[in-house]
């Protein structure tokens, strides 16, 4: 692979810039931090944006080898940005989603990286109107956060294994959080609703989390959802979102999927994704990846398909959603569909954590220590418990798959 250095971007970028057999990677900097870009060979036009923000402890390119984004990237034509937390911000490379001053527009790390998404936008002739944001642990809490205060940039957010918006307004909060899950979905909801000011508009939300995670439990996903539902509804009017529709698949995991649909013309306005036995991973990722299970659903083609076609001014104007309908319908909060493990994702404040050992994920945690917090000693002791089980949970997995295979 040959390696290069670039002059720039005509914006100050400093690059590195690497010539694959398709597309291309290049190292920029871009709102003072290091973004790691995939550029490929034939953009589609007009172009998008998904910008990737990794979990702690993993770098972009970690992140993006877990993932596979990049492949997928190159045949659907559309660029991704991967932004690194710096080790020598935290040095467990974890996005701050749980500090106050990390929660609002026009300061900390959400201004840095929509500063940063417009400047790729800028230098890679990226069309505004289609820039998207997912993340996985803590990437996925900072996503959530971008989806409320930067609604003018971001068209719509992927939130895997993730946080409610404002889940957590400390680090011993964020334990909390993490383990039995936030604040009310509603009280949330309203929060976010109120950070996006005059600039309130629909934000279409992919959810997945697993019903194994033992690093973010399973209700922080319902309570994603659930928090968008109401921000979502309080942006569009009462009445305006059609009671969720579920359907049951299988793609090396068992799933359900559940989809609130726009009333009228049936787009989605938020999917969630309930993953049987999945642990803190993305799954259908690399085998062996960081922070990544080979087994699916595809969360990276999942995304994109829920992304694609979306704009920033109308992020509904997309075809309807195939969730089939009779049978599948639970109206408020209902149960007369199937229903997710765990519990309905309407009703976040009904379910109980699971606590089950993660899938084929190892490491990672959606909070840890800034160089200035205090952490108790018994928030480290659960984390150490919770690290040894997942990691002596994987070691039994990978025994049983050998064993299966002699």
């Amino acid at each position: 692979m040959r390696r290069l250095l670039a002059a720039g971007l005509g914006l100050g970028i400093a690059t590195t810039t690497v010539a694959a057999s398709a597309g291309t990677v290049t190292v920029e900097t871009h709102a003072g931090r290091s973004v790691r870009v995939f550029v490929p060979l034939k953009p589609a036009a007009p172009a998008s944006l998904v910008v990737m923000l990794h979990g702690c402890t993993q770098t972009g390119e970690q992140f993006a080898e877990a993932t596979q984004m990049d492949a997928l990237a190159e045949t659907e034509g559309f660029v991704v940005a991967y932004p690194e937390q710096s080790a020598q911000t935290i040095s467990t490379k974890c996005f701050q989603w749980y500090e106050p001053a990390h929660q609002a527009r026009d300061a900390g790390e959400p201004k840095e990286l929509a500063d940063g998404a417009a400047e790729v936008v800028a230098a890679h002739g990226v069309d505004a109107e289609r820039v998207y944001v997912a993340g996985i642990s803590a990437g996925a809490a900072m996503a959530v956060i971008l989806g409320a205060t930067y609604p003018d940039r971001f068209t719509a957010i992927g939130v895997v294994a993730g946080i409610e918006y404002k889940g957590a307004t400390s680090i011993g909060e964020g334990f909390t959080t993490t383990t039995s899950g936030g604040p009310s979905p509603d009280a949330q909801g309203a929060l976010a609703f109120a950070q996006m000011g005059a600039r309130a508009r629909a934000v279409p939300t992919f959810v997945v989390h697993g019903t194994s995670d033992g690093v973010v439990a399973k209700v922080n996903g319902d309570q994603v959802a659930a928090q968008w539902l109401k921000t979502n509804t309080l942006v569009l009017g009462a009445g305006k979102i059609d009671p969720v529709a579920a359907l049951t698949g299988n793609a090396g995991y068992p799933f359900t999927r559940f989809v609130y649909r726009a009333k009228g013309n049936g787009a989605s306005v938020i999917e969630h994704y309930v993953v049987d036995g999945l642990g803190h991973a993305w799954p259908g990722g690399k085998d062996g990846g960081s922070y990544s299970d080979k087994r699916g659903p595809n969360a990276s083609a999942l995304a994109w398909g829920f992304f694609k076609g979306r704009t920033r001014t109308a992020p509904l104007d997309v075809p309807p959603v195939d969730v089939p309908d009779g049978g599948t319908s639970l109206p408020d909060g209902g149960t007369t569909g199937p229903r997710p493990p765990g519990g309905d994702p309407a009703n976040p404040s009904g379910t109980t954590p699971v606590a089950g050992e993660p899938g084929s994920s190892s490491g990672g945690c959606a909070v840890a220590r800034s160089p200035e917090a205090s952490i108790s000693a018994v928030a480290i002791a659960l984390l150490a418990i919770a690290m040894v089980r997942r990691r002596s949970s994987r070691r039994s997995h990978d025994r049983r798959d050998g064993e299966r295979e002699r």
